[in-house]
């Protein structure tokens, strides 16, 4: 069984291409920010175009953006504290690769925050907080069918990963909804370690049972399916040594 469980960006992948009005005939385009460019890796690695290991030359992503290098060593250290990117000295910059125990970490705290993120929604729908929160998590999990049935696998992760930020955001916690969006990318980074690159998304039926679980009130039964799921989740690693892949930046980034 395959998983990937990925967090959505708030823009899309190229926000800066875009056309501007102008008073003549001609268009003028944007320059991409320091915040496009990390954008952009950001969406690649999340998406599954960017995989752990590939070397993020900053001529060569300088050269990609039309813009300065020291454009991209901004992108770069931002990505660097966010885990998403290693930085080694004299040698550059890479997509992390998380070890065995680093990956094994990120699922493991995971299964301390998500059951309690689902105990917590639950009783905010009891409270009558969250009134319209299953209705939500419904038509999210519909678009991710949708997608998978289009055969969309880049928009089936996101929303894969989406399920999971918004039960985040439901419960009403800040603290765990960020946390959760932190941690969202870091768990793609360990699957795309050690699972194949054409990995899916979280499989919609264990998602429907959740929301089924939430529904009812039975928080017991709620956690319990959050916990089984971060368990498969973990269990479909191949959780030795990573294979290598050859990777084109261009393609990655604005394929």
């Amino acid at each position: 069984m395959q998983f990937a469980f990925c967090i959505r960006s708030p823009t899309e992948p190229f926000p800066f291409l875009f056309p501007v009005p102008m008073t003549t005939k001609t268009t003028a385009v944007k320059k991409a920010s320091q915040a496009d460019i990390h954008q952009s890796i950001y969406d690649a690695i999340v998406e599954h175009r960017m995989l752990p290991g590939t070397k993020l030359s900053e001529e060569r992503v300088a050269e990609l953006f039309e813009v300065s290098r020291t454009q991209v060593r901004g992108a770069l250290q931002r990505l660097a504290v966010e885990q998403l990117v290693t930085l080694i000295p004299n040698r550059g910059a890479f997509v992390t690769t998380p070890s065995v125990e680093e990956a094994r970490d990120v699922l493991d705290v995971r299964r301390t925050l998500e059951p309690a993120t689902v105990g917590r929604l639950i009783a905010r729908i009891r409270a009558g907080k969250a009134p319209g929160a299953v209705k939500q998590l419904r038509a999210l999990v519909k678009r991710e069918q949708q997608a998978h049935a289009r055969g969309e696998r880049r928009q089936a992760v996101r929303l894969s990963g989406d399920f999971h930020v918004l039960l985040a955001e439901l419960s009403g916690s800040s603290i765990l909804t960020r946390l959760i969006r932190e941690l969202t990318p870091l768990t793609c980074l360990a699957i795309l370690t050690f699972d194949t690159p054409t990995t899916t998304a979280c499989p919609n039926d264990e998602h429907a049972l959740l929301i089924d679980a939430i529904e009812a009130g039975d928080t017991d039964r709620a956690a319990q399916l959050m916990t089984d799921h971060l368990n498969h989740i973990e269990h479909a690693l191949k959780l030795d040594t990573p294979p290598e892949r050859e990777i084109d930046l261009a393609d990655v980034l604005f394929g």
